[in-house]
């Protein structure tokens, strides 16, 4: 109830109050309206939850049992030893654009290093050129695939069915094709980590280009500006710090992946992980397991740095 001055006269003017309607009623309840459909979605995610458990064979009580073994294996990790070689104080003899480098630093002194860094080491390279190979290769299907830049419907139609088959198939099966057609080492694992993340990535650029505002690229078209300049002024950079953001995540991710290419022979710190299971050397397994978590969170506070300027 209000009261309002019309002229010299007092009028009072019952206006109901807006606590009172059902909407602020509903926001001060403080459970959610029961109805049939809230009903019928919990019945539903309740059935579907129990089809996955049903599915995967799941039984709680036995990982329960099971924590005695878990608790041991832990045991035999520590402490972490690793098996360490010499390496020479000097840089070897090298041909750089045809023009011979003699050996540089200190030929006959040696220093103590871990034999797992240096695979580390390889795996980082390997995650940077097939982090660079799957941006130069997805590029283009993220463009084909985003539906403001597809030039035609059936063009995106058949990418997106083309990245949705690259995304099924792990990396770990590119990677043994690959090392079937170009041997055992790195760059069978290069190119893995290069195909096999194309259909993600093409993915994950054209929701990018899809999500930028249209009325952007609209201001630049009523400048008189041709499709390239419109895609060069409006949609780039839009989308570009996304872009950068989904690409650094990628690298860190493809660590990991170049980890486990090693496995089948691609390169990596995943072949000697595998020694080391192998021959149960659980505390040099452990040493590598470190070594391998400082080197993934030193890249990860630089890509963090990096995102930070770039969005």
């Amino acid at each position: 109830m209000t009261t309002e001055f019309v002229g010299t006269q007092q009028t009072v003017i019952e206006r109901p109050s807006k606590l009172s309607t059902p909407a602020y009623a509903d926001l001060l309840r403080p459970w959610p309206r029961i109805n049939v459909r809230s009903v019928l979605t919990v019945i539903f995610l309740a059935g579907f939850f129990a089809w996955g458990m049903n599915g995967t064979d799941a039984r709680p009580g036995e990982l329960i049992d099971g924590l005695d073994n878990i608790a041991d294996f832990i045991g035999r990790l520590f402490p972490p030893t690793f098996e360490m070689t010499a390496v020479p104080l000097a840089i070897p003899a090298f041909q750089l654009f045809g023009v011979a480098i003699p050996t540089l630093g200190f030929p006959g002194v040696t220093f103590p290093w871990p034999q797992v860094m240096s695979a580390i080491i390889e795996t980082v390279q390997m995650a940077i050129i097939g982090t660079a190979g799957a941006i130069f290769l997805a590029m283009p299907f993220g463009l084909l695939a985003a539906r403001n830049t597809s030039p035609h419907p059936w063009v995106y139609q058949g990418t997106r069915m083309l990245l949705n088959a690259n995304r099924a198939l792990p990396e770990i099966v590119y990677a043994l094709i690959f090392v079937a057609a170009v041997g055992l080492g790195p760059f069978g694992g290069v190119l893995a980590l290069a195909i096999g993340s194309v259909g993600s990535m093409g993915k994950l650029y054209a929701e990018s280009i899809e999500s930028i505002d249209p009325q952007q690229v609209l201001a630049v078209r009523a400048t008189g500006s041709n499709g390239l300049l419109t895609f060069i002024y409006a949609v780039i950079p839009q989308a570009l710090p996304v872009i950068a953001s989904y690409s650094l995540l990628l690298f860190e991710g493809n660590i990991r992946a170049a980890s486990i290419l090693g496995l089948v022979g691609a390169g990596g710190v995943g072949f000697i992980i595998s020694k080391y299971l192998a021959l149960f050397q659980y505390q040099r397994l452990m040493g590598a397991m470190v070594l391998l978590i400082i080197t993934i969170t030193v890249i990860d506070r630089l890509s963090d740095q990096l995102r930070k300027r770039i969005i």
